[in-house]
């Protein structure tokens, strides 16, 4: 039997010596521990001069009053008692750290976001570049029917993945790379009877390093040249005439 179980949830309490032996006869009648009397009030006795020896103690006309003390009632404290304790007695330090934590784990992923954003958008222009240049060349010098420019929406709906489209920003950093080459010209074209945004590569301008490579190597194999704005109208056909049946 511990007394101090018994007292661990009022430490901030003062008991009589009448109340504690209230208690030990309660704890005995409710857990029911089959002692026999005698053998109870030497268990009891021995109890109450434990107490007598390790709780504080203030001395009354009829008696005396006990209290455990705080350095021993704090070690039989719950550990969720312990730390709900903590927090409200360092709210105003916790709430900071947890504002301070928060704002810098956004500010970095908006780091992160823009670096991995401008990234894509370079990777994004090189391809345009690289079709917008093949596409002129490819017209100039073998005579075909197709057009040398291309609609940008066309190029965009052809590069961006699906959940690309969503992000309105990354073409829209595509678009400022573009209007900062001058090899590329941007202006606006009637396509089918509706005003769209047309980019033409200026065929007398150098050839890139990448594309040199491409005309090195399509010496040794036979030149396969995609045109984008016949395949988007292929496609384009295709969607009418699915919707028409």
């Amino acid at each position: 039997m511990s007394a101090m179980h018994m007292l661990k949830f009022y430490a901030m309490k003062l008991f009589e010596e009448a109340d504690i032996m209230r208690l030990l006869d309660e704890k005995k009648s409710r857990n029911n521990m089959g002692l026999k009397e005698d053998t109870f009030m030497l268990a009891k006795q021995k109890v109450i001069d434990t107490l007598r020896n390790s709780l504080e103690k203030r001395a009354l006309i009829n008696g005396k009053e006990y209290k455990c003390p705080d350095t021993r009632a704090e070690s039989y404290k719950p550990v969720l008692c312990c730390v709900r304790q903590w927090i409200y007695g360092h709210i105003f330090s916790v709430a900071t750290s947890s504002a301070v934590f928060l704002g810098l784990m956004k500010f970095l992923w908006g780091v992160r976001h823009k670096k991995n954003l401008s990234a894509r958008a370079e990777q994004l222009y090189e391809q345009v570049c690289e079709i917008l240049e093949e596409n002129a060349l490819t017209t100039k010098s073998m005579n075909q029917d197709g057009e040398p420019w291309v609609v940008a929406s066309w190029l965009r709906d052809h590069l961006l993945l699906p959940r690309e489209r969503r992000d309105a920003k990354l073409w829209k950093k595509v678009e400022e790379l573009l209007l900062e080459d001058s090899r590329i010209d941007q202006y606006p074209k009637l396509v089918k009877g509706e005003s769209k945004v047309v980019l033409e590569w200026q065929v007398d301008s150098s050839l890139s390093s990448k594309m040199r490579q491409k005309r090195a190597l399509s010496k040794t194999k036979p030149e396969k040249h995609v045109d984008i704005s016949s395949s988007y109208q292929k496609r384009e056909s295709t969607v009418n005439a699915s919707l028409n049946s």
